[in-house]
Formats: C-alpha cells, sequence, structure tokens
C-alpha cells in the first residue's frame, strides 16, 4: 500500500517549495527558461522524477541516525527496511514537467513493504547536508506527525547526530539561537528546553499523537496526553517552557504544520 502523506522542511537560509504535502510540490509551477513546461504528471512513481543520491557516506549516516533514534525513541510506526536517496532536483527526463524542486522532505512510499524516500534539498557537501538529513531521518519515526513538536523534535535529534558523528550543524545554530520569529528555531529551542529538563520523559512524547482535524490521516502529538505523566509540580515546568513559545508557533499553525497549545 502506498503512503501518500510527505512532509518538509522550510528553511529561510536553504533552498525552499512554497508547501510540503504532495499534492502542492506535484502542482507547484517551476520557471525553465524557454522550456515548454506540461500540467501532466511523471509515469511510475514520482520519487523517479527526482536525482538519486548515491553516496556510501549518506547511507551509512542513515544506518545509524535510524539506529541512534530507535534507541532513545523507540521502534518506527512502520518498520523502515529500505530508505530511498533522492536530490530535489528533476531528472532529464522529468525537465518539462511542473513538479517542486529543491525541497526535503520524508515519505512513506511503500508501508506494506516498509519503503520510505528522503528528499533533500542541497547536494551532498552542502554545509547544510547531514543537518537536513539527520532531521529528515527522526520522521523515520512516525511519517504521519505534521506539527511543531516534531519539528522542533526532528531538528533536535539533528543536532545530535552531528555532534556524535563530528559534523558540523551548518549554519542552524547561528539561525536558530537568534530568531525571535521563525518557528523552525522556536520549536527547537523549545523541544531543546523540553529535553534537558525532563531527560527521562522526553523521548516518550512521540509516541502520544492524535488525528488531525483534516481528515487526511495526518498525527500531532498530543502535548496533554504526555503532560499527563508528568506530576503536578514537573507538569507546571513544562507548561511554562511550552507557553514561552506558543504565541509564534501558534500563528505558524497552516495545513501543513499543526500546534496544539496545552489546554492546562
Amino acid at each position: 500500500m502506498k503512503a501518500s502523506l510527505c512532509r518538509q522542511i522550510i528553511l529561510p537560509f536553504s533552498p525552499t517549495v512554497a508547501a510540503g504535502l504532495l499534492s502542492s510540490v506535484l502542482l507547484l509551477v517551476t520557471t525553465t527558461g524557454c522550456l515548454r513546461l506540461s500540467d501532466s504528471q511523471p509515469s511510475g512513481p514520482w520519487h523517479e522524477a527526482y536525482q538519486p543520491i548515491t553516496d556510501p557516506a549518506s547511507e551509512a549516516y542513515v544506518s545509524r541516525a535510524l539506529e541512534r533514534a530507535i534507541t532513545e525513541f523507540g521502534e518506527p510506526v512502520i518498520p523502515v527496511n529500505k530508505v530511498l536517496l533522492r536530490r530535489s532536483k528533476k531528472t532529464p527526463e522529468a525537465r518539462r514537467y511542473r513538479i517542486g524542486e529543491d525541497f526535503s522532505l520524508t515519505e512513506c512510499v511503500d508501508s506494506t513493504n516498509g519503503i520510505f524516500v528522503i528528499y533533500l534539498a542541497v547536494d551532498p557537501g552542502h554545509r547544510n547536508y547531514f543537518p537536513l538529513l539527520g532531521h529528515e531521518c527522526a520522521h523515520l519515526l512516525n511519517p504521519y506527525i505534521f506539527d511543531w513538536y516534531m519539528e522542533g523534535l526532528a531538528t533536535r535529534f539533528s543536532e545530535q547526530m552531528c555532534d556524535e558523528t563530528g559534523r558540523a550543524w551548518g549554519d542552524w545554530q547561528r539561525h536558530f539561537m537568534r530568531t525571535r520569529r521563525e518557528p523552525y528555531g522556536l520549536s527547537y529551542r523549545m523541544m531543546l528546553e523540553l529535553q534537558e529538563e525532563f531527560p527521562e520523559e522526553y523521548p516518550l512524547i512521540i509516541r502520544y499523537t492524535a488525528e488531525n482535524e483534516s481528515g487526511t490521516g495526518q498525527q500531532h502529538i498530543d502535548i496533554d496526553a504526555w503532560l499527563a505523566t508528568l506530576p503536578s509540580a514537573r507538569r507546571d515546568i513544562a507548561l511554562d517552557i511550552i507557553l514561552g513559545y506558543s504565541k509564534v508557533l501558534e500563528a505558524a499553525t497552516s495545513k501543513q504544520y499543526y500546534f496544539s497549545r496545552p489546554s492546562d
């Protein structure tokens, strides 16, 4: 069975497309000089319209990241048997199609056989390549969660992966620690604070999910369910951390990313 949900990380300092859902990516109009673009879709699986990444270092990184993610957070909701890597640039054969480019996302293309595709917005060798790859690897745990808690968790995971493998964390640290309005930076700082304050309880947060109101099968972190597992005094500390970021993250809620303010 093919799972059509996908996600995207949009950063103000890396190439992006305007939306992360599969339908939006496929319909995005791109400019390609004088080439006449087709409104039809490429034949076959859509990930085959993008350039494969055949890089042993990247493949080893994915394996290590998945092992680390499972150790910290537990088994993925869909067992991961194979991960295909794609640079989100059209192949020569797909050049004439109106499909998006330069986006990063994780997609489960076959949930029965556990086949995933990770698309990356930059080439291997770019300073943000491994930070992006680490972020997307965290989404292998549950590709159906579309919310800012998960985005912050994935960004923090990316930082830890880069630290543990001796790689620079791109230019993310500078951007994320300085911004007051950018939701990726704020979600990262929120989850970093929660992890530091609640090292034992933090990994469990990904196990508390609820269906989004969109009716598309998307999920979000059920933050109230996670908070309910904490003793009262500890819960108040967690609430203070989350509420410190809630205003901006609520404003950044969209069809793509959900944010649930704690009800307490």
